[in-house]
């Protein structure tokens, strides 16, 4: 049986970029993943009010889709798209992602991407990523 929560962690601290972002795997099966991404103020698009610059909102999309896709796959996995839909401001908070996985198909894998300020909807996003031909 795959550790998928063990591959989440991994693919958290695997690319240079999460090194400054700093997510926080939460919980991952076979075909859904939940990341948390903890406010600093770096991460601010506006101060009056506080909200999150959406560039880091795209980020957490496109990561917390990747670490779904990858923790099915079993192996890293290229974005070949990326769309994101916001909602609404993304407060000054802490944001949770829920990355549920469509497709895992033989060539490509589809991932949609919840992301949470609180209760609060702020963002949808649609992923593609490719699938290696080799993979474990």
């Amino acid at each position: 049986m795959a550790d998928y929560l063990a591959r989440l962690e991994e693919e958290m601290r695997r690319p240079p970029l999460h090194g400054w972002l700093r997510p926080q795997a939460i919980r991952a099966d076979g075909s859904e993943v939940e990341v948390r991404l903890p406010f600093r103020p770096e991460f601010a698009g506006g101060t009056d009010p506080v909200f999150v610059h959406g560039g880091i909102v795209a980020a957490l999309c496109d990561l917390t889709a990747h670490a779904a896709a990858a923790c099915a796959a079993g192996t890293p996995v290229p974005t070949v798209t990326l769309g994101v839909d916001y909602l609404r401001a993304a407060p000054g908070v802490d944001l949770r992602a829920v990355g549920i996985l469509r497709k895992l198909g033989r060539t490509l894998a589809r991932v949609d991407v919840e992301i949470f300020a609180g209760d609060r909807l702020v963002a949808l996003s649609r992923n593609t990523f490719a699938i290696p031909e080799e993979r474990p």
